[in-house]
């Protein structure tokens, strides 16, 4: 069952994501800050049984990290009424990519307990 929940969650992203220009939800950087710095995370808490729960919880982390330093990058530079709002939403897709993999990693995580 948890993993057609799984599938469900993923689904239904998907699906809202491919309603429109897909394209807008992808962005590499992001993606490899929240994903390297999960890994991090992971080897960071040392010996601990429970990579999947670790690397989830990684993930929230890093993306609220990601947002902030997009936050941060915004205001360093002075962009125009035109650009803030392409930029804003940049820089909320780490955060989204954190709660994405956290609710695929808590699914996981049951998973693997039983």
């Amino acid at each position: 069952m948890r993993i057609i929940g799984i599938l469900i969650i993923i689904g239904m992203v998907i699906g809202a994501i491919s309603t429109i220009d897909y394209n807008k939800f992808i962005d590499l950087p992001s993606m490899l800050l929240v994903i390297g710095g999960s890994l991090g995370y992971v080897l960071a808490k040392g010996k601990s049984t429970n990579f999947i729960k670790n690397f989830g919880d990684g993930s929230v982390y890093m993306g609220w990290i990601g947002l902030m330093i997009g936050v941060v990058m915004i205001g360093n530079h002075h962009v125009n009424t035109e650009k803030i709002w392409p930029a804003v939403s940049v820089a909320f897709l780490p955060l989204l990519y954190g709660y994405l993999i956290k609710i695929i990693s808590t699914g996981l995580e049951k998973i693997n307990d039983e």
